[in-house]
């Protein structure tokens, strides 16, 4: 052993026991520690004992899996339609590279921290309410995904709620292209076209007769 290395045989940090040591890197001691389960890894002392005195319940890594797996099994969820609604709200917020990252995360919709932690959360707040079919909404648009912001509604209350929707002759486009007998793509092109409010319901090249291009 290095004249410089402290002797830290036997020191036990969570689930490991330190038992020789082995060498340096060429910056920083190095020591064989062994796991519970019997598995043998390389550790910085220092960083080791760190781990001791902030109570880490350090392992190889074993018993992080282990929770993982009962984290699984205590919820048994992971094909219901609950968990992948969970599972999409966090991509679309914390994920720079979804799809939708840019009408979420990108203009600061956020999640929760209780939701993020787990699903077992997200579940206790919101499974009381869930029933089959329903879409998780945002009551405040601008809000982000917390249990006071958030209900499970039918996906015409959704789409009545949604950014892109907008106000006209006192309802919604949604609602007013549903009365009209029209899809609400059609109806947000007519109203971007600046077809008039009393022809929205008129035949398909209406938005030609419009259009300012």
């Amino acid at each position: 052993m290095h004249h410089r290395a402290k002797d830290i045989t036997g020191l036990r940090v969570g689930y490991l026991t330190a038992l020789r040591y082995h060498g340096s890197d060429g910056k920083h001691s190095l020591w064989a520690v062994r796991c519970d389960c019997g598995v043998e890894k390389l550790m910085d002392p220092s960083e080791y004992k760190r781990q001791g005195a902030r109570g880490i319940q350090a392992s190889c890594g074993c018993k992080r899996r282990e929770t993982i797996g009962a984290r699984k099994i205590t919820h048994g969820m992971t094909k219901h339609p609950a968990y992948a609604v969970w599972r999409s709200m966090l991509a679309r917020c914390l994920n720079p590279q979804h799809k939708a990252w840019p009408r979420y995360g990108g203009r600061g919709i956020e999640v929760c921290d209780r939701w993020q932690e787990s699903f077992e959360n997200f579940w206790a707040d919101m499974g009381p309410t869930y029933q089959s079919g329903l879409s998780l909404d945002r009551e405040e648009n601008n809000a982000g995904y917390t249990p006071l912001n958030c209900r499970w509604v039918t996906d015409k209350v959704q789409a009545n709620n949604t950014r892109v929707n907008v106000a006209v002759a006192g309802t919604t486009a949604a609602l007013l292209a549903e009365q009209l007998g029209v899809k609400r793509s059609t109806m947000y092109y007519r109203l971007s076209a600046g077809v008039p409010v009393e022809r929205l319901g008129e035949a398909p090249d209406v938005s030609r007769r419009f259009s300012t291009s």
